[in-house]
């Protein structure tokens, strides 16, 4: 008698791994811009992404990056407004939080999502914690700083008694950069779980195509000029100064005119506000004073090609900002292998090692033009520190090294969890 074939039970596919972003809203900010990294990020690794937002429009969003096939964006709370005649800003942004918080508890996505990331009023983080059992990863913009010149060693934020409980039932803590991460933990002395440094990727979207020709940029430009530049907000943090006095007096060091009159100092940025504005034209002012004038050159429009169109044409990048807390410009000067001067303090003295991959001095106009002088002495020089610092980048600071970062972490949580489920288990028993 022949045996009956077995037939196996079919298998049931493998439940993609889901993360869910809770986000107020998705404009052109640079927190919406580093949500948009955070969430490609997981993507690459293989979770499905999706983001709860109170605001979104197709037209007008971090148009530079392409993610709409990689996050599912969903509107929630968009009826709730932004303000009452301008008052009670602080309440409604509470209010959709918990509303968002309550349609994760009341009505979980599908897949069930194994983490949720947000940036919202630490109320969410609360009500999540209280509801659920999902893996919780709390992300500070410190959105209280964006108009503030914020520096890591005198700011920080004043947290309710409340935000200082809540803030402690984070899985993980997320900041953009050391600078932060030193806020932060000002900010809050008595948690002693460690902030988790991501910092944002540059190298997607836009930054991934050619630049333009130069003289798009800067139309009365010649095909020889040796260019300098140095890109910031302006605000006083950025210190442009030092840069136009550091710039002035390598000019006086170098002897040989037929060299230094092809020099070209660029000062670049977005100016949008009004104390943006006024410090625009006090610079334009100091400038115009100065002998070497007609060798400086202002911008206060700075798409992205246009500024990967100037690191590209530059020789020297000047970083001179003492203690500010972005890293943008190192970030991209580096992923072009470009050699950078820049102050011992700040951003820089974190991501720059001396002589190796930047030139880092005290923020002193003299040590500034000797070391852009040594560089302009020495190609090899140029080469050597601009290949080091875009090795650097590509191991530390790329769009690769972020999605490895965060699956580390999820790889972290996940140990962390299965050890509390072992520890309950065997509590169970001896019980």
């Amino acid at each position: 008698m022949e045996a009956e074939p077995v037939v196996e039970a079919e298998r049931s596919p493998p439940v993609e791994p889901h993360v869910v972003f809770l986000h107020e809203k998705l404009i052109k900010r640079k927190s919406d811009r580093y949500i948009i990294n955070l969430g490609l990020a997981f993507n690459k690794i293989g979770y499905k992404v999706t983001l709860y937002t109170s605001q979104y429009d197709k037209h007008d969003y971090v148009s530079d990056i392409d993610f709409s096939d990689n996050i599912n964006v969903q509107l929630s709370g968009w009826w709730l407004p932004r303000s009452i005649l301008g008052f009670f800003r602080t309440r409604l942004a509470a209010l959709k939080a918990t509303w968002m918080a309550l349609k994760v508890v009341f009505c979980p996505p599908e897949p069930r999502p194994e983490v949720i990331v947000l940036d919202l009023h630490l109320c969410a983080l609360y009500i999540l914690n209280i509801f659920t059992e999902y893996k919780i990863f709390y992300l500070e913009s410190f959105l209280d700083l964006k108009y503030t010149d914020a520096c890591y060693e005198h700011s920080r934020i004043y947290p309710t008694l409340l935000e200082a409980k809540w803030v402690k039932l984070a899985d993980e803590i997320i900041v953009e950069t050391n600078g932060f991460a030193e806020i932060w933990k000002k900010s809050y002395p008595s948690l002693t779980k460690e902030p988790v440094i991501l910092f944002p990727s540059i190298d997607i979207g836009l930054w991934s195509e050619s630049g333009i020709k130069i003289q798009r940029i800067i139309p009365d430009l010649l095909d020889n000029t040796i260019l300098f530049l140095s890109v910031g907000k302006f605000r006083r943090s950025s210190n442009f100064k030092l840069a136009l006095d550091g710039f002035e007096l390598l000019l006086e060091l170098i002897d040989d005119k037929t060299v230094t009159k092809r020099f070209q100092l660029v000062i670049a940025g977005n100016c949008k506000y009004l104390e943006e504005k006024f410090y625009y034209n006090e610079m334009m002012a100091a400038a115009k004073e100065r002998i070497c004038a007609s060798q400086i050159t202002f911008l206060k429009q700075l798409p992205i090609i246009h500024e990967k169109t100037l690191i590209n044409e530059s020789a020297i990048m000047i970083h001179p900002a003492k203690n500010d807390v972005y890293s943008d410009f190192l970030l991209k000067a580096m992923s072009l292998g470009k050699p950078i001067v820049a102050c011992n303090k700040g951003i820089a003295s974190k991501l720059l090692v001396h002589r190796l991959s930047g030139v880092v001095v005290e923020p002193d106009a003299r040590m500034f033009a000797i070391a852009m002088k040594k560089l302009m002495m020495s190609p090899h020089l140029q080469v050597f520190l601009g290949d080091m610092a875009k090795d650097t980048f590509e191991k530390n600071y790329s769009f690769d090294s972020l999605c490895k970062k965060v699956n580390k972490i999820m790889r972290k949580s996940g140990d962390a969890n299965e050890s509390k489920t072992t520890t309950s288990v065997v509590t169970r028993k001896s019980d």
